[in-house]
């Protein structure tokens, strides 16, 4: 067994080119599993330092495949004013049976992967098959990183409409959906938006942010991704959904994730339900549904791992003595 580290930096990540539908099949195969395994996953633990600045660590063991794996991250929101990224942390994985390290990598791209993974999962369960548009509220790496993920699960996607408050963010976004084939536009009116199949929200946590996105608005059929955890959603507008599930019940249920949440439960279903058959993501294909999470280590510890076996398979990353 070598002593090395395997360090994966974002650019070694990238090489992998991992596609959308091997991602969210990693998913699948985890949280249709979840019930029956020895999965170990205590709730995250968050340190706030201000309304918009906290730290927290996700961490997730698993048998088979025998890795453990836990996840720093912070969140400042007012990096934004800063030019740096919002999100920022790192992953270690490492051999669940010996315990020792085997691997470190970026743990910002490995979030922007597993959470558009996870969005595209839900996705397939909950959202309507013939959806066409998509709409994005904050055009940032999150809106990056969902756009292919949502393309992949739903090919009928083909109009892709971008609000940010700053505009060149929605244009920038606009333009790169146009490159990738698809036509894309930005718009300051938010019920542009709000008029989408799928709205995905990922409005960072900065000081002063007031919720107004009106879910009242939304169309029949139409599918929230509440990737800010719905703090970009008129809380008065969330009882206008029909269906809400959730990554993870108990882990949603915790005190701790309860009050990050702009709507704290019941859930109809988490991914666990959906991916297990324990539950339908929508009773007709008029519902509006709500998926709204905090983040899920299981997630992590998927991902990072699909990670880790491809990148010693391919032999990339900085090997590191230990």
């Amino acid at each position: 067994m070598s002593d090395d580290i395997l360090y994966l930096n974002a650019a070694d990540i990238d090489r992998l080119d991992m596609k959308p539908s091997d991602l969210r099949s990693t998913l699948r195969n985890a949280f249709s599993g979840y019930g029956s395994s020895n999965l170990r996953i205590p709730p995250k633990q968050t340190i706030r330092v201000s309304p918009d600045r906290y730290f927290q660590t996700m961490a997730a063991v698993s048998s088979e495949p025998p890795f453990a794996a836990v996840k720093w991250v912070s969140v400042v929101g007012a990096n934004s004013q800063r030019g740096l990224p919002n999100i920022n942390g790192l992953i270690i994985v490492g051999d669940s049976e010996t315990g020792r390290p085997l691997a470190i990598m970026d743990g910002s791209r490995v979030t922007i992967m597993r959470t558009a993974a996870m969005s595209a999962l839900a996705s397939e369960y909950v959202a309507n098959s013939s959806s066409t548009a998509l709409g994005f509220v904050g055009c940032g790496a999150q809106a990056y990183g969902h756009l292919p993920a949502l393309r992949d699960v739903l090919p009928s996607l083909q109009n892709i409409v971008c609000f940010d408050r700053r505009t060149e963010s929605a244009a920038g976004l606009a333009r790169h959906a146009a490159a990738e084939g698809i036509f894309g536009r930005a718009t300051e009116n938010l019920d542009d938006v709000l008029q989408c199949d799928v709205i995905v929200s990922t409005v960072p946590s900065v000081a002063g942010m007031h919720p107004f996105l009106d879910a009242r608005k939304l169309k029949p059929g139409s599918l929230a991704i509440a990737v800010d955890m719905g703090r970009s959603w008129l809380p008065e507008s969330l009882t206008a959904f029909d269906r809400y599930v959730v990554d993870d019940r108990a882990q949603a249920e915790d005190p701790e994730n309860r009050s990050k949440l702009a709507y704290p439960g019941p859930f109809d279903a988490d991914l666990a339900d959906l991916t297990g058959g324990a539950a339908k993501g929508r009773n007709n294909a008029s519902d509006r549904v709500l998926f709204i999470y905090p983040g899920f280590a299981l997630a992590d510890l998927a991902i990072a791992g699909k990670i880790y076996i491809n990148a010693v398979q391919a032999n990339v990353g900085a090997k590191m003595p230990r």
